[in-house]
């Protein structure tokens, strides 16, 4: 009973991943989502400037928008710990 795959399956500990290299990958993936919905919210604009339909370029803007928000806000709680 002393194996930790045993108690845990897939080897998992059950712990929260934290230090400075988990919180650094936060903000890179913040900063990554960040520029991705930053550049599909500018080919909405372009869309809507030469008049094709933007609604599939609106819903991956959104998703990327609420990714990056949801990155920035890890990475700043995970700070304050």
């Amino acid at each position: 009973m002393n194996d930790p795959e045993a108690q845990h399956p897939g080897g998992r500990s059950g712990r929260q991943r934290t230090g400075p290299d988990y919180s650094r990958l936060k903000r890179i993936l913040a900063l990554i989502f960040t520029a991705a919905a930053a550049g599909c919210w500018v080919l909405v604009a372009v869309d809507l400037v030469v008049g094709r339909p933007a609604g599939g370029d609106v819903f991956i803007a959104a998703l990327n928008t609420v990714a990056a928000a949801a990155f920035w806000w890890m990475a700043v709680t995970s700070r304050q710990r």
